[in-house]
């Protein structure tokens, strides 16, 4: 496809106050260890990962509830199976930071050297329309990111995070291998880029409240599913679901196209079942953190994270007085 009037831009963060503010001033000194950090060999990256894990299994017990919790209902698994997968999913989790700063900060030749196989490569290649692609939140997300960078010309979705200067350090950092990207609250131009024929990234395995989503079975139970990638469905818009497994140290990238329907709640349903089929491939590699269950009837499953409250509703008053 002709690109050469690509609508693709990516915006460069802007430095303010707020980034040096104490809070940040620590979290600074954090990432610039990682960065350090980042040019050790792969091999002891990952060793550092299970150790960093394992220190976040002991520290973080609302997490690991979570986790739990999520673990428990999607996959159904006995009492000794089931703490030893939260306990791996954490070890995963550790070894994603390091995976992070890779995707982040390394070079092409350590990035290069990470060995990948494909499954269904041409769905991807040379693409006559757009095409949305749907990807999950692995603990290896952003290394996922940049090892599809190297075949594909992407552009994507992301969403702010609180803290302002991983903002910073993320969109600085992915502007050198994403090739435009958009924010959360720009959907209408996410569906322009897709219309004029580039490959966009989109996230559409978590909850992300009830406005725009519909509850659709997710590992047989109801869960609040974005209806963005049923919007696009039928519109000349391929839609294909792509999944990044670990197995033994090789990225098995695999993509698998989703049928339009005219029947949202029938696609979704189907796009969920994609979704679960390759958690399955690596469940220690999912983002089991996330409260996927919180909308609905059933939102007292989760523990009750009464800091974590507070300060929600200490930036809730915030945006009403900006």
């Amino acid at each position: 496809m002709n690109r050469s009037k690509s609508l693709l831009q990516n915006k460069n963060p802007k430095l303010s106050t707020a980034l040096f503010s104490l809070k940040g001033m620590f979290t600074w000194l954090g990432l610039a260890l990682l960065r350090v950090l980042s040019f050790l060999p792969y091999e002891m990256l990952m060793r550092l990962g299970t150790t960093t894990g394992n220190l976040i299994y002991k520290v973080s017990p609302h997490r690991k509830e979570i986790s739990k919790i999520n673990i428990e209902r999607c996959l159904h698994l006995e009492s000794k199976e089931l703490d030893k997968l939260v306990k791996l999913n954490f070890q995963a989790v550790g070894r994603g930071i390091f995976e992070m700063a890779i995707g982040w900060w390394g070079s092409d030749k350590k990035v290069k050297k990470l060995e990948t196989q494909f499954i269904n490569k041409h769905l991807l290649e040379n693409p006559t329309t757009g095409v949305l692609v749907l990807i999950k939140h692995s603990t290896h997300l952003e290394l996922d990111l940049r090892l599809l960078s190297q075949f594909f010309d992407l552009s994507g979705m992301y969403k702010l995070q609180t803290n302002e200067v991983i903002n910073y350090v993320m969109i600085k950092a992915r502007n050198n291998y994403i090739k435009g990207s958009l924010t959360n609250k720009e959907a209408m131009k996410a569906i322009r880029w897709i219309k004029s024929g580039e490959i966009f990234l989109y996230a559409a395995d978590q909850d992300y409240g009830s406005k725009v989503s519909k509850m659709i079975p997710f590992f047989d139970h109801d869960a609040a599913t974005v209806t963005f990638p049923a919007f696009l469905s039928g519109k000349n818009i391929k839609i294909v679901v792509a999944d990044i497994s670990k197995i033994e140290n090789v990225y098995e990238i695999e993509f698998q196209e989703l049928q339009s329907l005219e029947d949202e709640e029938k696609f979704l349903a189907n796009m969920n079942k994609l979704y679960e089929k390759f958690i399955r491939k690596e469940p220690e590699g999912y983002l089991w953190m996330h409260r996927r269950f919180k909308s609905g009837t059933e939102q007292s499953i989760y523990p009750k994270w009464s800091g974590r409250e507070k300060r929600r509703e200490k930036r809730r008053e915030k945006r009403k007085l900006d």
